[in-house]
């Protein structure tokens, strides 16, 4: 089930909303496992399926143009996802070396999916000259939140990713002709934070991790021919 919503605001195109509604249920999806399927001990991967999830939630998009020379925009999402059946799961890296070799997950949260993200800017721009050559200022700021979501489909607590704020700016000129140049700065606060980590095989302990990128700066110059 999925209903979409579009609220247009002022004829002068100063804001618009839009709200999504969805509900999915989705039975027997796959994810790998690891059990006893051999001698003690002795673990080996398989297929495993999982007989029902579902998905809940909500999304709203509101944008604004309060003046002229000034665009917001904001997005924030609600998300509710669960294994609603997943008798033969595999179990997390806590439980495994005990005597079981697959682990009830029903009711537990889906890897990968966050109950909020949201996303906000603004761009603000102002008309330039440049001797005689015209164009436009601008300086913009957007962000990104994520809270915490497990990377690993056995839900194990050493999976769990922590939320993070990831904070990016730019300013520049963009000229009334061919050229645009401006300077850009990516995770402009520095934070520090993990993409995904992942759980591998066997009961060694190994957990790998993909850190976030640190901030970086770089200059873009763009022509037109």
């Amino acid at each position: 089930m999925k209903a979409r919503l579009h609220a247009p605001g002022r004829q002068d195109g100063s804001g618009l909303r839009r709200v999504e509604d969805e509900h999915r249920p989705w039975a027997q999806p796959g994810s790998s496992a690891y059990g006893h399927t051999g001698g003690q001990g002795a673990l080996r991967g398989y297929l495993a399926n999982i007989e029902e999830v579902e998905v809940k939630g909500v999304e709203v998009d509101l944008s604004a143009t309060p003046i002229d020379a000034l665009k917001l925009n904001l997005s924030v999402a609600y998300s509710d996802g669960e294994y609603v059946s997943f008798a033969n799961g595999p179990c997390p890296l806590e439980k495994i070396g005990t005597a079981a070799s697959v682990c009830g997950l029903s009711g537990h949260p889906l890897p990968g999916l966050s109950d909020w993200v949201v996303t906000y800017g603004g761009e603000y721009r102002q008309p330039v000259t440049l001797g005689t050559l015209g164009g436009e200022a601008y300086v913009g700021v957007d962000a990104s939140y994520r809270s915490d979501f497990y990377s690993d489909a056995s839900v194990s607590k050493y999976a769990l990713i922590k939320g993070y704020t990831v904070v990016n700016g730019r300013i520049g000129l963009r000229s009334d002709g061919p050229w645009e140049v401006s300077i850009w700065a990516k995770n402009l606060l520095d934070e520090e934070y993990l993409q995904f980590t992942s759980v591998q095989a066997g009961n060694s302990g190994l957990i790998l991790g993909n850190p976030g990128d640190p901030r970086t700066y770089g200059l873009t110059l763009k022509a037109k021919y």
